[in-house]
């Protein structure tokens, strides 16, 4: 009960964010001002995040949570690594820029905000790659391991 209590308030708030979302696009579509046009639309995208993040809250209570095959935790791993080296690589060209004597405030915001966005992507992804990918990969390895562990014969008849 409590769970389908939580799965309807997570399905509201993601329409919520949804519907925030386009409001706040369509409305940076007239602002001529490229700061805050750019403002309005980073918050309604990262509106649209929400609303996803909470259709995955949703499905998680579902009880659907497949594991990772060993392929494709592979692949994501590859991808995840790749995704890392691209953000520190974006950490130091944006550290560098922030060392120079920047006057324009707006100019010296949005560098900032990018900074610790891609501090944020930065720490996520290793997160993920840490938790997610290694540790909820489910290799053929693991199935036997499970299959015959407690297994008192361990396949054969009589040990």
């Amino acid at each position: 009960m409590v769970f389908k209590m939580w799965s309807e308030m997570f399905k509201s708030m993601s329409n919520l964010e949804k519907e925030y979302s386009k409001k706040l696009s369509d409305s940076a579509k007239d602002v001529k001002n490229p700061v805050v046009k750019i403002i309005m639309k980073s918050v309604a995208q990262d509106s649209l995040k929400h609303s996803l993040i909470y259709e995955a809250l949703v499905e998680m209570l579902s009880g659907e949570r497949p594991m990772l095959g060993e392929a494709e935790a592979e692949k994501i791993a590859s991808e995840i690594e790749y995704h890392i080296k691209t953000e520190e690589e974006m950490i130091r060209f944006l550290n560098d820029a922030l060392k120079q004597d920047i006057k324009d405030k707006s100019l010296k915001f949005l560098l900032e905000s990018l900074l610790r966005d891609e501090i944020y992507h930065h720490a996520l992804l290793k997160r993920v790659h840490e938790m997610i990918v290694k540790k909820e990969t489910f290799t053929e390895s693991d199935l036997w391991d499970l299959v015959w562990k407690e297994a008192a014969f361990h396949g054969a008849p009589g040990g």
